[in-house]
């Protein structure tokens, strides 16, 4: 590993769809890493998770997404999504907390935001300033932060992140990764943040698409659907 430029990947909202998962591991295999950031929704507990077969079929669908990441080989950091349960306990959860990892500082905001819909992990923006504050390199939530590219629902038909979110990233001298909203895949900047929406692997509107930071200078999406890539470097 390059202590002073970490390569790291970024795998969007699973939601346990191997087929594309297994193209996304097979492309970081290809780039070579130093470890993984996964933004949540690792598979779909949803309402199905309250009965007893549910559970067991959503746990065994997320042991199995973190069987095939672990074939890589390398250290990985994650938060649940809305569609995860909040206490998942595969390694290195980092939810509301910092761990030192590559060099770098990074922590964890899962769950998201309103509207509720019923989904296992979800919270007002009051609540999401009511949690650790966060000193980070990079930060990895769930949710989208308000009103960018990265948070437009097209079936909505509107912007729909978290403006706690968008608060915390406005503070952030470094990177912010994120999915939820999986049609917003992309890069942006606000203030001193990088900021990638990683996109989903799953449906709706799942692709089979991978993210990579180089350090936190350097911020590269690729949509291996299309071949379209995008990049951002610090300004």
């Amino acid at each position: 590993m390059n202590e002073q430029t970490p390569r790291l990947a970024v795998i969007g909202d699973v939601h346990a769809h191997f087929k594309r998962l297994d193209q996304v591991i097979e492309r970081i295999r290809e780039v070579g890493v130093d470890g993984i950031l996964m933004v949540g929704d690792i598979a779909c507990a949803g309402k199905g998770a309250r009965t007893a077969k549910g559970l067991k079929r959503y746990r065994g669908r997320v042991r199995k997404v973190f069987e095939t990441v672990r074939t890589l080989d390398v250290p990985i950091c994650y938060v649940p999504g809305n569609h995860d349960l909040q206490n998942l306990s595969e390694p290195n959860n980092i939810d509301d907390r910092v761990v030192n990892m590559w060099g770098l500082r990074v922590g964890g905001l899962g769950g998201t935001n309103p509207p509720k819909r019923g989904f296992p992990y979800e919270w007002t923006d009051d609540q999401m300033r009511a949690r650790p504050t966060l000193d980070v390199d990079i930060l990895i939530s769930h949710c989208p932060p308000a009103n960018s590219p990265l948070d437009f629902a097209r079936g909505a038909g509107r912007n729909v992140g978290s403006i706690a979110i968008r608060e915390r990233v406005e503070k952030i001298n470094g990177v912010m990764v994120c999915g939820h909203i999986h049609e917003s895949a992309g890069l942006t900047q606000i203030n001193d943040c990088l900021c990638m929406n990683a996109g989903g692997l799953g449906n709706p509107f799942g692709r089979t698409q991978v993210g990579f930071l180089f350090g936190t200078h350097t911020l590269r999406h690729e949509d291996l659907d299309s071949g379209v890539i995008q990049t951002l470097h610090r300004e």
